[in-house]
């Protein structure tokens, strides 16, 4: 009934229609005669429903009042005069802080501030020491009594963004952020033991598992129809994937005095072939494997820039945050043979450590993961770990660019598509009846442009600018952990998004995506490895 009150969510409906169509693949553009028909259909219905919203002089006055009470135009009108005039009212953008895009941001820059301030002050920072037989040796350092004031604090932060912007079920939180920080807090601890370390099994793989297990636990048998029954609310409201991980990019730390003596050969390597690679393989994936436009962008750019936080960065600017799941899901699994073969490759051909760690800061997904494979290239000095780091660090700012190019593009898209629906329609009165307004360009781009990166941006210059440079390695591993914290509860949240037997009903999609990471994963370790070759040992 709503949608044949406003003929507009038709039009939008059948615009972004293949943009949330993950299992029909192959009915992305529908045919102009049924968007003709929909349009005629929904439009009619809704003069037929409300004859008083034509805007024909007849029409009004057969609607005449006949209580000589005001209409509802002048109701509005004397409701809108009637309003407090407060400051607020005025100037209503003031409030446009208060919105999820943004709580990332002043979360981050909160706790940036809080580690800065840390460092300075000497506090030690919290970590898993590794582990042999007794896991409670993992807890011998002494920064790990920090523990006891992160998991509140970060807790607290979380919930006060809920709150704030009125989440549903934000009372219960707590709840479920307990589950999520235990099984967050088991996986690190599991991860620093050091057979499991050696193995490059990290924590986010055990964060994923666990999250699923549980998930499917509670689930339990299926609903008749065939779907899972949904998580409980005081659970699902914990379940904050992309806030989690657009806090821990807030944190990434871009220390510029690093990136100098590299930087020209860092860029040729990870800018050159990365953005055409990215939108070439993104094509792949639409035109020979099928698969949606959006989640072959999220998959793409998840694979040749840097894993979850350019899959949950894309999402956003594509305005489809739960497609970024099952790619995310499947790099950090299938990175491990990364990780694992590509140092030994490097040593059996024989390349230097520096063509080496900038091969793997490359390729290598995520910056964890770049630095676990040049710890196990192992060279003296360990040139390879700190080349990779600041290769893998120049890619990351490669998030910006491209988050705001995808959304550039995307939003151009949708307004043609738009604009082409209403131009299709034949009658010249329901076209008008449509009431088409146009949202302005900057409107529609500001509201896709993902707004943690601009966080991202502020970090880096408060960084270089107010952090003293005998601070700022500390300050960059201090700040480093608390984001990998909310990495590994954004893994948990994937993993609690996670039904195995609705995995099987979509087996062909996730055949389709490991494909396509195969496809982009051979092409990226090709291609880094000339670049790398050239860059660092040519010149």
């Amino acid at each position: 009934m709503m949608s044949s009150s406003n003929p507009m969510e038709s039009i939008d409906t059948l615009v972004t229609s293949d943009n949330n169509n993950n299992n029909n693949n192959n009915n992305n553009d529908i045919p102009l005669r049924n968007q003709r028909r929909s349009l005629s259909i929904s439009v009619a219905s809704s003069t037929e429903s409300h004859p008083n919203n034509t805007h024909s002089g007849d029409s009004k006055k057969s609607s005449g009042n006949v209580n000589n009470e005001p209409d509802d135009d002048s109701k509005g009108l004397s409701k809108k005069d009637t309003a407090p005039n407060t400051f607020l009212t005025r100037h209503p953008w003031l409030m446009g802080w208060n919105h999820e895009d943004w709580w990332p941001c002043w979360i981050g820059l909160f706790l940036f501030a809080l580690v800065a301030i840390a460092v300075h002050k000497g506090v030690p920072m919290a970590q898993f020491l590794p582990w042999g037989s007794n896991p409670f040796d993992s807890l011998k350092g002494t920064g790990n009594y920090g523990l006891l004031v992160m998991f509140p604090l970060q807790g607290l932060l979380v919930w006060l963004a809920l709150w704030m912007i009125k989440a549903k079920a934000w009372e219960q939180f707590y709840l479920g952020f307990i589950v999520v920080y235990v099984i967050s807090l088991f996986s690190k601890w599991l991860a620093a033991q050091n057979s499991i370390k050696s193995a490059s099994l990290g924590d986010s793989i055990w964060a994923i598992l666990f999250g699923a297990i549980l998930r499917n636990v509670m689930a339990g048998a299926p609903l008749p129809d065939g779907r899972s029954k949904p998580l409980p609310p005081w659970l699902k409201v914990a379940q904050q994937t992309e806030l989690y991980i657009a806090i821990s990019l807030v944190l990434l730390c871009i220390n510029f005095d690093v990136l100098k003596p590299l930087a020209p050969r860092a860029l040729f390597v990870s800018w050159l072939d990365t953005p055409s690679l990215f939108v070439v393989v993104a094509m792949i994936g639409t035109s020979w494997l099928k698969i949606d436009l959006q989640t072959s962008m999220i998959m793409s750019g998840a694979t040749f820039i840097c894993g979850s936080s350019a899959a949950i960065a894309l999402s956003a600017s594509l305005g489809a945050g739960s497609k970024a799941d099952l790619p995310i899901a499947i790099i950090s699994v299938f990175t491990i043979p990364s990780i694992i073969a590509l140092p030994y490759i490097a040593k059996a051909i024989g390349i230097s450590a520096k063509v080496a760690g900038a091969w793997f800061g490359g390729c290598v997904d995520s910056t964890g993961a770049v630095i676990a494979a040049a710890t196990i290239y192992g060279d003296p000095g360990n040139v390879a770990v700190q080349t990779s780091a600041v290769v893998k660090m120049v890619q990351n700012v490669l998030i910006g660019p491209i988050s705001v190019g995808v959304a550039v593009v995307w939003t151009q898209r949708e307004e043609r598509r738009r604009r082409a629906v209403i131009s299709t329609l034949e009658d010249e009165n329901l076209r008008s009846k449509s009431d088409f307004k146009p949202v302005p360009y900057t409107t529609l781009l500001w509201s896709r442009f993902p707004k943690f990166v601009l966080g991202f941006i502020v970090t880096a210059i408060l960084f270089n600018t107010v952090v003293p440079s005998e601070d700022r390695e500390n300050v960059n591993n201090f700040a480093f952990m608390v984001g990998e914290w909310f990495s590994t509860m954004s893994f948990v949240s994937i993993g609690l998004g996670l039904q195995f037997h609705e995995l099987r009903r979509e087996a062909r999609l996730l055949l389709k995506l490991t494909t396509l990471y195969a496809i982009a994963q051979l092409v990226d370790i090709l291609s880094t490895f000339a670049l790398a070759y050239v860059a660092f040992e040519l010149f």
